[in-house]
């Protein structure tokens, strides 16, 4: 097999993100697996107007250090979960043999599982916890490897387990600038695994087998209205919720369960805050007021975009809710890209595979994390879209851009509700309730724009070609408009074929011709299409 780093064999680490302009999508998909609300809640309370009670005794003249962690992709790793099991820091004017210990410790255990595979361009949080104050130049971290899947188009379906040694599970990362960690306030670190660095190739750009950590490290600082940053895609199911207000702007809240943490456990339950102005979507439509939401059912999975505010409170802008899962009658909500589909005579799929990167509620036992699955699909399944972002649901509909049985295809980022089995040889079949697409970020190589940007330089379109082969059997359109967000470039007019881009948003299949009509680009049938909200340029 094959591994491709793009247009070329090393591809550099992304600007850090700009989070003092809140455009830096964070991803909380897991948090440390131990860490239950109480422990997050302490922290947060060392800033005022914190949502949360002092559950847990801290010492109060430490200061609350969250540990984001990102990465840039390698293109056809389709799965990749680390466990960092210790991470220490290094404080300036010490000995160098001298460090504090971040986690473990009995207050923040170790972190989750982190798939590294989803945060393309994005962010997930490794830990949160108690750290005294001071100021840090180095940090230390130990990982491995706790599960891994590679695209390969000669197995059916189109994908092998990976399971590569480490030259080392310790990795020293200078930090520039020092980390400065103050008494009773929030501070934050960003970890970025550069993923094509760390996995060590041949002559032929064949993966070896073996991994050498790659990671870099900087301060991050929260500012601006969405506080350390804005999470597009916080998932989890809802445990329990409070009507009344958890504190000074808030008019409610819901504890999310998030997703699997180490080997067998969870992530931790987190408390989302909600405001007058968070919307609810629900069975389809958005603007269900919050007032409402104590009609939900717990156990529903749900999807959040939110951010992390300067106090550390996760305020929601917007909830999409899903189904209820319920893990006494194997019903799941299963996530990963699907990997080949099988239509009948009318186009419409009838199976299709996929590699579950993790399951909600976890189910470490009979679908672990990189499985491929087989999902079938009855006349009963719903296919619903993804109404997180307003300005990405109206591009679509004025392009009549439908995600449907005839529409889903290899490579899209999905969520398929339903009941699992496994069968004595170990094969696993899910018969689906609902399929609901994700974002999803792709890297590729700019061709060339289609048509002529607007006035703007940010509403138009261009052709791409994705370094993943999984998504480059058919042409490949990105869509923009003037609500993308444009990084490493002024807009449409500055994009190059000399080195990658990198665009997030939804994904969608056209079998006829059309144009998106907010933007006036022309879209041939057969084309995939990727309605951005975000094009990073390397």
């Amino acid at each position: 097999m094959r591994l491709k780093l793009g247009s070329s064999a090393r591809v550099p680490a992304p600007a850090k993100p700009r989070n003092n302009k809140g455009d830096v999508q964070v991803r909380w998909a897991r948090v440390v697996a131990s860490l239950l609300i109480a422990a997050v809640t302490v922290l947060m309370s060392v800033g005022c107007g914190s949502s949360s009670k002092n559950l847990q005794q801290t010492a109060a003249s430490n200061g609350a250090l969250y540990t984001f962690i990102s990465d840039t992709p390698a293109c056809d790793v389709l799965s990749l979960g680390i466990f960092i099991t210790q991470m220490t820091l290094h404080e300036v004017g010490t000995p160098s043999t001298s460090s504090v210990t971040v986690w473990p410790t009995n207050s923040s255990p170790t972190s989750p599982v982190v798939e590294m595979s989803t945060l393309r361009d994005t962010m997930t949080v490794a830990n949160l916890a108690s750290v005294p104050p001071g100021s840090y130049d180095q940090l230390v971290l130990r990982a491995v490897v706790n599960s891994s899947a590679v695209y390969d188009p000669s197995k059916t379906p189109p994908v092998s387990p990976y399971s590569p040694t480490l030259t080392s599970t310790d990795v020293t990362i200078q930090l520039h600038p020092e980390l400065t960690v103050t008494s009773g306030q929030v501070s934050a670190v960003l970890l970025d695994l550069n993923l094509p660095q760390s996995l060590n190739v041949d002559s032929q750009g064949q993966l070896s087998g073996s991994v050498t950590w790659v990671f870099s490290a900087h301060p991050v600082t929260a500012s601006g209205p969405t506080g350390f940053g804005e999470m597009d895609s916080l998932y989890g199911f809802i445990r329990t919720i409070t009507t009344s207000s958890p504190g000074a702007g808030f008019t409610g809240s819901f504890v999310l369960q998030t997703l699997s943490g180490t080997s067998g456990g969870q992530g931790p339950a987190l408390a989302v805050n909600l405001t007058d102005s968070s919307d609810l979507c629900v069975n389809g439509s958005c603007g269900v007021p919050v007032s409402q939401i104590d009609q939900l059912t717990t156990g529903s999975y749900v999807e959040v975009d939110s951010y992390v505010d300067q106090n550390g409170n996760i305020v929601a802008k917007r909830i999409q809710v899903e189904d209820r899962e319920d893990f006494t009658k194997q019903l799941l909500a299963y996530v990963g890209p699907v990997l080949d589909v099988t239509r009948d005579a009318g186009g419409a799929v009838t199976q299709f595979d996929m590699l579950v990167r993790e399951t909600e509620p976890t189910d470490p036992t009979d679908i672990p994390n990189s499985t491929a699955v087989t999902v079938y699909v009855p006349q009963t399944t719903t296919f619903n879209p993804l109404l997180l972002s307003p300005d990405l649901s109206s591009m679509a509909s004025s392009g009549n851009l439908s995600f449907d049985p005839t529409t889903i295809m290899p490579g899209q980022e999905v969520v398929v509700h339903g009941v699992f089995s496994k069968a004595s040889g170990g094969t696993t079949t899910v018969t689906a309730n609902s399929v609901y697409p994700r974002y999803q970020s792709v890297q590729g190589t700019f061709a060339s724009l289609v048509g002529t940007p607007g006035s703007d330089n940010m509403t138009g379109a261009f052709q791409m070609a994705p370094c993943s082969d999984i998504l480059n059997t058919t042409p490949f359109m990105v869509v923009t408009d003037n609500q993308t967000s444009f990084e490493n470039t002024t807009g449409l007019s500055t994009l190059s074929t000399s080195t990658p881009v990198l665009a997030r948003g939804l994904t969608f299949f056209t079998l006829t011709n059309t144009t998106i009509g907010n933007t006036g680009t022309q879209v041939p049938a057969g084309t995939m299409v990727l309605l951005a909200k975000q094009v990073r340029q390397f």
